[in-house]
């Protein structure tokens, strides 16, 4: 008998994507204790890991190791199809892959596509595009094994294949920035739609599963100024709009904006305004 040593061994699968998205798909981003891949199916994506921004292909794919920051979008110029999926190894041989960039040859896409036919026939009815499918498996004999050791086969291949070992990231200024644009319009969006609320700048973090210094720094990047300036400035903008509007007082609209009093809402509108609600409702008259 030869003892069989494995090189790499995947302990267990978390979750299996396939992606179809528009020219206006953003993912704000997240990180979590254990690997991810990201394949390009079809299109382009801009990528950001651990703060740098990439620019992925048809053809590649990115690994991201435990506990790293990553988001990704669409890029303006076309759709894109992508495959991701999540796994648990504590093989050291994983080691190879941090900060890496593939793009994967004939052979290797082929290992790829079988593993998404295994998993289509693993979990059918429930395989659909844009679906988490390990939701609800109704697996064939065997089938986790298979989908594990496909994925073991890919990586052995890419860390057997020389002229893959020396692709290290390549970073890509314009992704990053396109990346930084979509999720700032996001933040944008779900300030205006929460004006109803009193949020904080945990709350938001919490949201987009970012680090405070993280969005605080992008958002003020692409907007020049504070977050929570930001979102107070949209308040007020909207009370204006109320007091023109003239059907509500002032304390309905200082409860419809999410204030705790009618007196925080004063002195707000008066930091922003310059002029009290009453006196501005007096001048627009």
């Amino acid at each position: 008998m030869v003892p069989v040593k494995k090189l790499i061994h995947i302990a267990g699968l978390y979750s299996f994507f396939y992606f179809e998205h528009d020219t206006n798909f953003y993912f704000p981003g997240e990180q979590h204790d254990f690997w991810e891949i990201v394949y390009v199916d079809s299109g382009e994506i801009s990528v950001i890991a651990e703060n740098s921004g990439y620019l992925l292909k048809q053809g590649e794919i990115i690994f991201h190791k435990p506990n790293e920051f990553h988001a990704l979008a669409s890029t303006p110029r076309e759709p894109h199809n992508v495959i991701v999926t999540t796994f648990e190894t504590s093989s050291p041989a994983l080691n190879f892959f941090r900060n890496k960039i593939f793009t994967l040859n004939s052979k290797q896409r082929k290992i790829l596509s079988v593993l998404l036919e295994e998993i289509k026939r693993a979990f059918s009815p429930h395989f659909t595009a844009n679906q988490n499918v390990l939701l609800q498996p109704v697996s064939d004999a065997g089938a986790f094994q298979l989908c594990a050791a496909l994925l073991e086969y890919l990586l052995i291949e890419l860390l057997r294949d020389n002229s893959a070992s020396k692709r290290s990231l390549r970073e890509s200024p314009i992704a990053r920035k396109n990346v930084e644009n979509v999720l700032v319009d996001s933040i944008k969006t779900y300030l205006k739609e929460n004006l109803h609320r009193s949020l904080s700048l945990s709350d938001i973090c919490e949201h987009y599963n970012m680090s405070r210094s993280y969005i605080c720094q992008i958002f003020h990047n692409e907007s020049g100024g504070g977050l929570i300036d930001y979102y107070i400035d949209l308040k007020i903008q909207e009370a204006k709009y109320l007091i023109r509007k003239g059907e509500m007082n002032f304390t309905q609209i200082s409860e419809k904006l999410g204030y705790a009093s009618i007196h925080h809402f004063s002195r707000s509108f008066k930091s922003k305004a310059g002029m009290s609600p009453s006196a501005y409702e007096k001048s627009v008259k």
